[in-house]
C-alpha cells in the first residue's frame, strides 16, 4: 500500500532538545521496514536538517511545556500535508518493529487510550502521544478549531487530547495495542493504583508485549538509566 511512511513530530519551545528529534528519527528508521519521511512541525526560526521535512507552525503565542501541546492540532490542517501520517510524541521510545500500524484500516483514526483507563476502566478518552490518521479525512478537527477559535478552545479544554477526544466521531476512533505507559505499565512490574506502589520494585523495564513506550510526565528518557531504555533510545 505504501512506498514510504510519513511520520511526524512537534518540537516547540525549550521543553525538548533537538536530540529527541534525532533519536525519534533513528528509532523509526530502525523499526519501520519502508523508507521513513519525518515531518517536523516547529517554529519558523528553528533549523531542520535537509533529510527531514519542515512545517512552520503558526505562532499562537502559547508557551510552556503543557500549553505547547496545543500546537499538535496544526497537524490536522491539510495544507501542511495530505495523506496518512503517524505522529509520535518526542518522549516515546520505539522498542520493536511497528509495521503493523500501517496495516490498520486507513479510513479510521488510530490512537491510544488515555492511561487513566488503568484506574478508570470505563474511560474512552484518547492519549495523543501516538496517532495514525489521514489528514484529509479528519480535517474537520482543524476546521472545528477555526470555527470556534483557538482562544476559546484553550479555555474550554485541559489540553489538545481532550479537544480531539471531544471532536472526533466516536465511530471512527480505534485504539492501537502494544503501546504502553513506561511508568505505569512497564517499570518495576507496573503500578498498583489500589496499593499505590509498584508490583515488582527493582525489576526495571519489562517490554513484553510492548512495541512503543510512552513517557508521559516525569522522568523523561534522558533521565532514565535503565538498560532497556538506553538500548533503544539512541
Amino acid at each position: 500500500m505504501f512506498s514510504s511512511i510519513d511520520c511526524a513530530c512537534v518540537i516547540h519551545g525549550t521543553a525538548y532538545g533537538w536530540q529527541y528529534v534525532d533519536r525519534l528519527y533513528n528509532m523509526l528508521t530502525r523499526n519501520v521496514s519502508l523508507p521513513v519521511r519525518l515531518h517536523v512541525y516547529t517554529e519558523a526560526n528553528r533549523p531542520v536538517p535537509a533529510h527531514m521535512i519542515k512545517h512552520v507552525l503558526t505562532d499562537w503565542n502559547i508557551h510552556g511545556a503543557k500549553k505547547s501541546w496545543w500546537y499538535k492540532v496544526q497537524m490536522f490542517d491539510p495544507r501542511h500535508y495530505q495523506g496518512s501520517m503517524l505522529y509520535l510524541d518526542l518522549d516515546t521510545v520505539i522498542v520493536r518493529n511497528i509495521d503493523w500500524i500501517f496495516r490498520q484500516d486507513p479510513k479510521l483514526f488510530w490512537t491510544i487510550k488515555d492511561f487513566q483507563y488503568l484506574y478508570q476502566p470505563t474511560s474512552t478518552d484518547i492519549n495523543s502521544s501516538v496517532m495514525w490518521w489521514d489528514t484529509t479525512r479528519y480535517d474537520y478537527v482543524w476546521k472545528e478549531l477555526l470555527d470556534r477559535g483557538i482562544e476559546k478552545i484553550i479555555s474550554q479544554y485541559r489540553g489538545d487530547q481532550d479537544y480531539i477526544t471531544d471532536v472526533l466521531n466516536m465511530s471512527q476512533r480505534r485504539y492501537l495495542e502494544r503501546i504502553h505507559s513506561w511508568r505505569w505499565q512497564c517499570w518495576d512490574g507496573g503500578y498498583n493504583f489500589r496499593k499505590r506502589t509498584w508490583n515488582q520494585p527493582g525489576a526495571g523495564t519489562n517490554i513484553q508485549n510492548t512495541d512503543i513506550l510512552v513517557f508521559h510526565g516525569q522522568p523523561k528518557p534522558q533521565d532514565v538509566q535503565d538498560p532497556v531504555i538506553m538500548e533503544h533510545w539512541r
